[in-house]
């Protein structure tokens, strides 16, 4: 019983992290194409959420 209760929570972690993702990439595209957000300032908001969980955002340009 635990085990099916462990894997329909990650499941659905799995499809809030896909709706979270998707969610901000939208707003992100919305802020760019309204010039409220230019590429650099987009970079640092990402690396901000991206810290929040282990990584960072790299740029290579």
């Amino acid at each position: 019983m635990l085990s099916l209760i462990a894997d329909v929570n990650e499941v659905l972690m799995k499809e809030l992290e896909e709706n979270t993702i998707e969610q901000i990439r939208t707003l992100l595209n919305y802020l760019e194409q309204t010039d409220l957000l230019k590429n650099k300032e987009i970079l640092r908001c990402l690396d901000v959420i991206a810290r929040e969980y282990g990584g960072e955002v790299v740029d290579k340009n």
